[in-house]
Protein backbone atom coordinates (compact mmCIF):
# COMPACT_ATOMS: atom_id res chain seq x y z
CA UNK A 1 0.00 0.00 0.00
CA UNK A 2 1.21 3.85 -1.24
CA UNK A 3 1.23 6.07 1.19
CA UNK A 4 0.27 10.10 0.85
CA UNK A 5 3.58 11.78 -1.03
CA UNK A 6 4.72 8.64 -2.65
CA UNK A 7 5.74 8.51 -6.04
CA UNK A 8 5.00 5.31 -8.25
CA UNK A 9 3.75 5.02 -11.26
CA UNK A 10 0.60 4.84 -12.94
CA UNK A 11 0.93 3.30 -16.81
CA UNK A 12 4.15 5.18 -17.76
CA UNK A 13 3.53 8.20 -16.26
CA UNK A 14 5.73 9.09 -12.95
CA UNK A 15 3.01 10.29 -9.96
CA UNK A 16 2.20 11.78 -7.21
CA UNK A 17 0.03 10.21 -4.46
CA UNK A 18 -2.06 12.78 -2.79
CA UNK A 19 -5.04 11.32 -1.24
CA UNK A 20 -7.31 8.02 -0.82
CA UNK A 21 -10.74 7.95 -0.82
CA UNK A 22 -13.84 5.61 -0.90
CA UNK A 23 -15.44 5.60 -5.08
CA UNK A 24 -18.66 6.76 -5.37
CA UNK A 25 -18.74 4.67 -8.71
CA UNK A 26 -17.15 1.22 -7.34
CA UNK A 27 -16.92 1.50 -3.48
CA UNK A 28 -13.44 1.29 -4.15
CA UNK A 29 -10.43 2.43 -1.90
CA UNK A 30 -8.47 4.67 -4.62
CA UNK A 31 -5.87 6.26 -4.92
CA UNK A 32 -4.91 10.37 -5.85
CA UNK A 33 -2.84 10.42 -8.37
CA UNK A 34 -1.28 13.98 -9.69
CA UNK A 35 1.31 13.29 -13.00
CA UNK A 36 4.46 14.58 -11.98
CA UNK A 37 5.00 16.86 -14.94
CA UNK A 38 1.69 18.16 -13.66
CA UNK A 39 1.80 19.03 -10.21
CA UNK A 40 -0.33 22.17 -10.04
CA UNK A 41 -3.22 19.38 -9.61
CA UNK A 42 -4.75 20.24 -13.14
CA UNK A 43 -4.92 16.67 -13.63
CA UNK A 44 -5.73 13.83 -11.32
CA UNK A 45 -6.63 10.28 -10.99
CA UNK A 46 -8.13 7.70 -9.61
CA UNK A 47 -6.53 4.66 -9.54
CA UNK A 48 -8.03 1.49 -7.34
CA UNK A 49 -5.56 0.86 -4.38
CA UNK A 50 -6.39 -3.54 -5.32
CA UNK A 51 -4.33 -2.07 -8.65
CA UNK A 52 -5.92 -5.26 -10.18
CA UNK A 53 -5.03 -4.42 -14.11
CA UNK A 54 -0.93 -4.06 -12.41
CA UNK A 55 -0.36 -0.74 -14.20
CA UNK A 56 0.23 0.88 -10.92
CA UNK A 57 3.86 0.32 -9.47
CA UNK A 58 7.42 1.33 -7.47
CA UNK A 59 8.86 3.99 -8.96
CA UNK A 60 12.29 2.60 -10.26
CA UNK A 61 15.15 2.63 -7.45
CA UNK A 62 19.08 3.77 -8.39
CA UNK A 63 19.97 -0.08 -8.15
CA UNK A 64 17.52 -1.05 -10.78
CA UNK A 65 18.89 1.93 -12.88
CA UNK A 66 22.35 0.47 -12.99
CA UNK A 67 20.85 -2.99 -13.77
CA UNK A 68 19.06 -1.63 -16.50
CA UNK A 69 22.10 0.51 -17.54
CA UNK A 70 24.15 -2.82 -17.85
CA UNK A 71 21.39 -4.56 -19.28
CA UNK A 72 20.83 -2.26 -22.41
CA UNK A 73 22.95 -3.65 -24.61
CA UNK A 74 21.72 -7.15 -24.65
CA UNK A 75 18.08 -6.10 -24.92
CA UNK A 76 16.83 -7.16 -28.43
CA UNK A 77 15.69 -4.76 -31.24
CA UNK A 78 12.13 -5.68 -32.58
CA UNK A 79 11.81 -7.32 -36.32
CA UNK A 80 11.99 -5.40 -38.75
CA UNK A 81 8.70 -5.62 -40.29
CA UNK A 82 7.67 -2.07 -41.42
CA UNK A 83 4.08 -3.48 -42.22
CA UNK A 84 3.03 -3.79 -38.73
CA UNK A 85 6.11 -1.76 -36.78
CA UNK A 86 3.27 0.86 -35.42
CA UNK A 87 1.58 -2.60 -33.58
CA UNK A 88 4.72 -3.87 -32.47
CA UNK A 89 5.78 -0.31 -31.01
CA UNK A 90 2.16 0.26 -29.78
CA UNK A 91 2.25 -2.96 -27.77
CA UNK A 92 5.64 -2.72 -25.96
CA UNK A 93 4.01 0.84 -24.69
CA UNK A 94 1.16 -0.75 -23.46
CA UNK A 95 3.10 -2.40 -21.15
CA UNK A 96 4.63 -1.83 -18.00
CA UNK A 97 8.36 -3.24 -18.56
CA UNK A 98 11.10 -0.38 -18.75
CA UNK A 99 12.85 -2.94 -20.96
CA UNK A 100 10.52 -2.23 -23.27
CA UNK A 101 11.03 1.07 -23.45
CA UNK A 102 14.69 0.35 -24.63
CA UNK A 103 13.47 -1.85 -27.02
CA UNK A 104 11.60 0.66 -29.11
CA UNK A 105 14.38 2.88 -28.41
CA UNK A 106 17.26 0.94 -29.79
CA UNK A 107 14.52 -0.17 -32.78
CA UNK A 108 13.92 3.21 -33.69
CA UNK A 109 17.37 4.13 -33.71
CA UNK A 110 18.50 1.78 -35.74
CA UNK A 111 15.88 1.71 -38.48
CA UNK A 112 16.27 5.96 -38.07
CA UNK A 113 19.96 4.62 -38.67
CA UNK A 114 19.80 2.80 -41.60
CA UNK A 115 17.32 4.77 -43.61
CA UNK A 116 19.74 7.71 -43.44
CA UNK A 117 22.30 5.70 -44.76
CA UNK A 118 20.18 5.09 -47.44
CA UNK A 119 19.59 8.48 -48.26
CA UNK A 120 15.90 8.19 -47.51
CA UNK A 121 13.44 9.87 -44.85
CA UNK A 122 13.09 8.79 -41.45
CA UNK A 123 10.00 7.01 -40.95
CA UNK A 124 7.66 9.43 -38.79
CA UNK A 125 6.44 6.05 -36.93
CA UNK A 126 9.64 5.47 -35.51
CA UNK A 127 10.12 8.99 -34.59
CA UNK A 128 6.85 9.00 -32.46
CA UNK A 129 7.36 5.80 -30.53
CA UNK A 130 10.89 6.97 -30.14
CA UNK A 131 9.55 10.15 -28.62
CA UNK A 132 6.96 8.58 -26.40
CA UNK A 133 9.74 5.83 -25.14
CA UNK A 134 12.41 8.32 -24.25
CA UNK A 135 9.85 10.36 -22.77
CA UNK A 136 8.71 8.05 -20.47
CA UNK A 137 11.80 6.37 -19.63
CA UNK A 138 13.76 9.54 -18.91
CA UNK A 139 10.88 11.14 -16.99
CA UNK A 140 11.14 8.04 -14.71
CA UNK A 141 14.93 8.40 -14.51
CA UNK A 142 15.22 11.95 -13.57
CA UNK A 143 12.30 11.57 -10.71
CA UNK A 144 14.62 8.58 -9.36
CA UNK A 145 17.67 10.09 -9.39
CA UNK A 146 16.71 13.65 -8.68
CA UNK A 147 18.07 15.37 -11.44
CA UNK A 148 16.28 17.13 -14.82
CA UNK A 149 15.51 15.53 -17.74
CA UNK A 150 18.21 16.57 -19.97
CA UNK A 151 20.77 15.63 -17.16
CA UNK A 152 19.10 11.88 -16.84
CA UNK A 153 19.25 11.23 -20.87
CA UNK A 154 22.91 12.11 -20.85
CA UNK A 155 23.60 10.54 -17.73
CA UNK A 156 22.05 7.30 -19.06
CA UNK A 157 23.24 7.53 -22.44
CA UNK A 158 27.00 8.04 -21.28
CA UNK A 159 26.87 4.86 -18.77
CA UNK A 160 25.58 2.89 -21.81
CA UNK A 161 28.39 3.43 -24.37
CA UNK A 162 30.58 3.44 -21.85
CA UNK A 163 29.26 -0.47 -21.01
CA UNK A 164 29.16 -1.16 -24.75
CA UNK A 165 32.73 0.43 -25.48
CA UNK A 166 33.80 -2.21 -22.64
CA UNK A 167 31.90 -5.11 -24.40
Amino acid sequence: MYKINDVVVYRRDVCKVVGKHRSDFTGEMCYDLVPYSKQDGSVKMQVPVANKAGNLRDLITADEIDDLIRSAPDIQTLENKPANMKSQYAALLKGNSIEDLICIIKTSYGRNKARMEQHKKLASIDDEYLQKAEKYLYDEISVALGMTYAEAKAHFEAEVAKITAEQ
